[in-house]
């Protein structure tokens, strides 16, 4: 009887190995692939991604304006003019008040005087041009007499060579000459080859004062390849106001014609008034003050 108990039936076994086989078949279908259940794994140790904070829209760059002029530049002028006050030297109070006027005038300073020196210093520390007024021989010598320093024809050319360099000493800082009187010399041609002479070896420039229609200067200058230009306008033969005014729109009529036009004037109380009102007014009646060095060529 015990024998039979330990006997398994073969129906049983079958059973058996039956359920186990659909228990290991279940199982496979039912389970989460591979690559599932990685993904869940690693899902849950990763941090949550943060939210994507869309870019800001680029600014659009506005369209840039021109630059506007500066105000200190000046505006180009096609008509340029010089002005030059005379007999400078003896005078302290108009020398003082033409070196403060901010405009580019140039000053022409008598030599061998107690203020030569003094005058030509002032103005060149200012900012002005300066000249020396070189007194020459006019027709009328020796009734009218020119000061100190005077070139005349009866000098040899050396005597004129010295002459003129001593004046140059006693007016430091001149950049250039122009005559002062000078009818008879300047329309010697000897006395301006001399004269021009001494101005090549300085690198100076002439300013003739066209004292006479008969003047050689010019031609000197460029024959011995000296700057030199000539004097348009003056602007104080009668010195009163409404006639140095008139000079002045003289002056500018010129300038706008011929391009440049250089004024010789004085310093009379009528000329200094009259440049004291009408040279701020020039630049916006289309001309432009210049060191009459700019225009001697």
């Amino acid at each position: 009887m015990k024998r039979s108990r330990s006997r398994i039936s073969r129906a049983t076994l079958f059973f058996f190995l039956l359920s186990v086989a659909l228990g290991i078949a279940l199982y496979w279908k039912t389970r989460p692939a591979p690559a599932l259940r990685q993904t869940q794994a690693a899902g849950a140790s990763l941090p949550s991604p943060s939210p994507r904070i869309p870019a800001s829209p680029r600014p659009v760059p506005e369209p840039s304006s021109p630059p506007s002029p500066s105000p200190n530049v000046e505006s180009p002028a096609s008509a340029r003019v010089a002005i030059v006050i005379d007999d400078l030297g003896n005078d302290a109070t108009a020398t003082g008040r033409i070196a403060n006027w901010p405009y580019r005038v140039s000053g022409a300073v008598l030599p061998a005087l107690p203020g030569s020196a003094r005058a030509a210093r002032e103005l060149e520390e200012s900012g002005k041009e300066v000249l020396l007024h070189l007194p020459m021989e006019p027709r009328q010598y020796p009734q009218m007499r020119p000061g100190p320093g005077v070139v005349l024809r009866s000098q040899t050319e050396d005597e004129i060579a010295r002459t003129l360099e001593s004046d140059l000493d006693s007016v430091p800082g001149a950049v250039g000459v122009n005559n002062h009187m000078g009818s008879a010399a300047t329309a010697d041609p000897r006395v301006m080859r001399a004269v021009v002479g001494v101005l090549a070896r300085r690198g100076l420039f002439f300013l003739d004062s066209r004292t006479t229609g008969a003047t050689v200067a010019r031609e000197a200058a460029k024959e011995g390849r000296v700057r030199a230009v000539s004097r348009r306008v003056f602007l104080d033969d009668v010195a009163t106001e409404p006639a140095v005014t008139r000079q002045v729109a003289e002056l500018v009529a010129s300038a706008r014609e011929e391009g440049f036009a250089v004024a010789i004037g004085h310093p009379y109380p009528a000329t200094l008034a009259v440049l004291e009102r009408e040279l701020p007014r020039l630049a916006g009646r289309g001309v432009r003050i210049v060191p009459v060095g700019d225009l001697a060529k």
